[in-house]
């Protein structure tokens, strides 16, 4: 949980006060966009520093730390040896969170996991959660615009995430989840065209053109095995078309907020996935082409898949 990872480095930040200073500690931050910036640069060097996948040739070095946060002290740097005893505290000393049920049960197993420990877990779980949260109404209307801060927020969680719904979309067989992984997919290439990340929307277009082109060569593959009466799958086997992509596609839009469907309108989607993978790409090229770079390839390859089965 990022919001957690960054409490924890408020905390490991808060701690390392001036020695000489007795009465008030004074942190050497010039505004509050500093502090925000040094805690979200201290989880990544955390994980960058505890990663066990990670070679110890490729581990920040004090000095690439230092230089990742020359002047976010509102234009200025932060003194060396503060960011010196930063890093030497987190290298010494791995931010971690609390383990709880779920990393007992997959460190141990269910079975190996005792009735008590398991009681108490769900227990604890029950006493950390959050008391309800709401945002007065007056400033829920004050819009705030994204800015630098949630920029590289998203960024260090885009890849993971994307590779997340990606693999629910390519794996899963619920209709309702598969829609849902490709909202995902298509929300993130949104936020990645706001920020201007054009690398990373490339990535998700890439992984949508790559799931439509093995759909249009899986159908060609089909309709000419049917046509010489070699295979005993046809056509006929396939589900239909869902009501919701169907419904999409004659309003033109990606989503339609305005429309509800239940659980029979999304039937056929997950076997249609290809075919909805196809048609999210295809709309993001059109009203993006000025933001594709290295997925051309990709596209040009649907172009002619689709040619060549005529479509």
């Amino acid at each position: 949980n990022t919001d957690c990872d960054s409490v924890h480095a408020n905390e490991r930040v808060g701690a390392l006060d001036p020695p000489a200073l007795t009465h008030q500690p004074v942190l050497p931050f010039k505004n509050a966009d500093a502090a925000y910036i040094l805690s979200f640069s201290t989880i990544m060097l955390n994980t960058d520093l505890h990663n066990p996948n990670m070679k110890e040739e490729r581990r920040m070095t004090l000095e690439q730390f230092i230089r990742n946060n020359r002047g976010i002290n509102d234009g200025a740097d932060l003194p060396v040896e503060f960011l010196t005893s930063l890093y030497q505290e987190i290298k010494n000393d791995e931010i971690k969170m609390k383990a709880d049920l779920d990393d007992i049960i997959m460190q141990k197993g269910m079975e190996n996991v005792d009735s008590d420990v398991q009681f108490d877990g769900f227990l604890s779980k029950a006493s950390d959660v959050a008391a309800p949260f709401f945002t007065a109404a007056n400033s829920a209307r004050e819009i705030t615009m994204a800015g630098i801060h949630e920029r590289d927020m998203f960024l260090s969680i885009s890849s993971a995430a994307v590779q997340a719904m990606a693999g629910v979309f390519v794996e899963s067989w619920d209709d309702a989840l598969v829609i849902k992984a490709l909202d995902g997919l298509y929300n993130a290439s949104q936020i990645c065209l706001y920020f201007k990340l054009y690398d990373q929307f490339n990535e998700i277009l890439s992984l949508l053109l790559g799931y439509a082109h093995d759909y249009v060569t899986s159908v060609t593959a089909l309709l000419l095995s049917e046509s010489l009466n070699d295979s005993d799958f046809s056509t006929e086997d396939f589900p239909p078309i869902s009501k919701y992509f169907l419904a999409k596609l004659k309003s033109g839009q990606f989503k339609n907020p305005v429309v509800h469907f239940g659980p029979e309108d999304v039937v056929g989607s997950a076997a249609h996935r290809g075919l909805m993978s196809l048609d999210c790409a295809l709309m993001l090229c059109k009203s993006n082409l000025s933001a594709i770079n290295e997925s051309w390839q990709d596209l040009l390859d649907v172009i002619f898949a689709l040619r060549e089965v005529e479509v």
